[in-house]
């Protein structure tokens, strides 16, 4: 197998949402772990080397917030949301954060992680 892209966790509760985005990163070559509740991807933050996230901040009945301050602070994370004012003050506190707002299109959110780590490895 090819090297991969970096190893992205992908939380989204919404599968309507959640596989096509999974598809469109793996054919990026991206390793990816794709999980739909906020303890499944503190999990995955303890036992995975994750080189970014890509985080819907409203989780069924928890916030991705507590996602979002727990990834490795070198690691880029996309906030891919519908509650646009809740996410702007993660994305200021958290260097390395992009918000996203739902709708928005899945080539563009993937560009946009492409992007942030692209200078994520730069600056390492």
């Amino acid at each position: 197998m090819g090297e991969t892209s970096g190893t992205v966790l992908l939380l989204e509760d919404e599968e309507n949402l959640r596989e096509p985005l999974a598809h469109l990163l793996r054919l990026r070559h991206y390793n990816v772990i794709a999980v739909d509740t906020v303890e499944a991807a503190l999990t995955a933050i303890r036992t995975e080397r994750l080189d970014a996230a890509i985080v819907d901040l409203h989780v069924k009945d928890r916030s991705g917030r507590d996602v979002i301050v727990r990834m490795p602070p070198r690691a880029p994370v996309i906030i891919f949301s519908g509650m646009g004012s809740a996410s702007g003050d993660l994305a200021r506190l958290r260097p390395r954060t992009r918000l996203v707002e739902k709708p928005a299109s899945l080539t563009w959110v993937i560009d946009s992680l492409d992007t942030m780590l692209q200078r994520a490895r730069e600056f390492a």
